[in-house]
């Protein structure tokens, strides 16, 4: 039997004795009957000294036995067009197993000018007996500044329709409608198939409603093929993955791909709102490529393709296991403004150059500093048979990312596109 006996720092030594072909393991050294290790062994072992790596990043208490991390913080911030806005953003993480034996979020934020998004979502690899994971979100949304500046790749933004010093000035709010969801459910089980490819199924209910917020206002004004649709509808998803990231929060090496199918419908309620009858299909794909221990060459494509009765806050959203606004805004299209493109089908290319700055054990937190120079790419078509890769919107730009514990990404950027400039201050990794 093999015994490797490790010191790690976090925040103070801490003794580690590890049983070569055991996860966590106690154990005592029998110096007498000592053997040569085998290859085999040796590799047990270095599988197991870099679990015990992965988890001191992670864990920050024991309780009862049970290694958990938490991370999280309170914010408060004055933005010009929300306001003041203040929550708080925490991770509960259960780190049994890996990834984690469950993970609970919860974000919570308001503003005073009447901003609203809170979120509780849980996830759970795998539910011990059965074979199955479970995806579980809870979300309640008022966004007063919800863009659409028309159908089309070439949807002009004439920033004289907001300037109030320009003679052709309607609304500082012209191109922003407020949407309100209250509240959206979503329930998704999964179930890995075969090595890295699993497959997934879910249901969702959500209650939309679509309000204006400038007078006029350029959705009202312009219109959209299907009118504005808001209320009641329920919807279903299935999704085909192929996985094969070392890390799903901080990945390094290996490709993600996703076909995902969403169909959304209020038939049940159609007596008293406008039908809602639309799907989505969204095939999305990320791979990750070390340059070297430090460097990272992270790359995302994903095609969109919406079709039926699309209402209007359909076409704000890409939609996937996870979904982010789009076409536009620090989630896809950097430096462009948030949801700046949009039509029934769109497409996305993010590059990322990714270098660790800097780490360090800082009271017991792993804190991680990377710099991001990026290079986006998109566009979006009426139809398939439209598509032509002329035309192509694109922009650049740079960053820094904490990361705090391997578990919670705080970036800030600068965006840059032929239309603007952007900074933004998020959470997440963008892919």
């Amino acid at each position: 039997m093999v015994v490797v006996k490790r010191l790690l720092a976090n925040g103070s030594c801490i003794g580690v004795l590890l049983l070569a072909g055991s996860t966590w393991g106690e154990g005592r050294v029998d110096s007498t009957h000592s053997q040569p290790s085998s290859p085999l062994l040796e590799s047990a072992t270095e599988q197991t000294v870099e679990a015990v790596r992965w988890l001191a990043k992670r864990r920050q208490f024991t309780l009862r036995g049970i290694p958990y991390g938490v991370t999280g913080l309170p914010f408060a911030y004055l933005s010009p067009n929300t306001g003041w806005n203040w929550g708080a953003h925490v991770h509960w993480a259960d780190y049994r197993r890996q990834p984690y034996l469950y993970k609970l979020t919860l974000h919570v934020q308001q503003s005073s000018e009447g901003k609203l998004k809170n979120r509780v979502r849980l996830r759970v690899p795998r539910i011990s007996g059965t074979g199955f994971g479970l995806r579980l979100e809870l979300f309640r949304e008022r966004n007063i500044r919800t863009r659409y500046y028309g159908l089309g790749n070439d949807s002009a933004f004439n920033r004289d329709f907001t300037n109030p010093k320009s003679a052709d000035f309607k609304d500082e709010n012209y191109y922003y409608y407020i949407l309100e969801r209250n509240p959206r459910l979503l329930v998704s089980l999964f179930r890995q198939l075969y090595g890295p490819v699993s497959i997934s199924a879910g249901f969702g209910l959500e209650r939309v409603d679509v309000d204006q917020r400038g007078t006029p206002a350029f959705y009202l004004e312009r219109g959209t093929p299907d009118g504005v649709i808001d209320g009641f509808s329920g919807f279903i998803s299935a999704a085909l993955q192929w996985d094969t990231r070392d890390d799903e929060v901080v990945p390094r090496r290996g490709f993600f791909q996703e076909w995902s199918y969403e169909s959304a419908r209020n038939s049940l309620l159609a007596l008293f709102f406008e039908p809602i009858d639309f799907s989505r299909v969204t095939l999305t794909n990320y791979y990750y490529i070390p340059l070297s221990p430090r460097i990272n060459f992270s790359h995302r494509l994903v095609l969109e393709v919406l079709s039926g009765e699309v209402p209007l806050y359909a076409y704000g959203e890409i939609g996937g296991s996870r979904r982010v606004k789009g076409l536009g805004g620090s989630d896809s299209l950097r430096g462009f403004d948030t949801q700046r493109f949009t039509d029934d089908v769109r497409f996305l290319s993010n590059v990322e150059l990714r270098y660790q700055l800097y780490d360090i054990w800082f009271y017991g937190q792993y804190i991680e500093w990377q710099g991001v120079t990026f290079f986006d790419a998109g566009r979006v078509w009426p139809d398939l048979d439209k598509i032509r890769w002329s035309g192509m919107h694109i922009s650049g730009g740079t960053g820094v990312r904490m990361v705090w514990d391997a578990d919670l990404v705080i970036r800030m950027g600068t965006g840059i596109a032929d239309e603007q400039m952007d900074v933004w201050l998020s959470l997440g990794h963008n892919f």
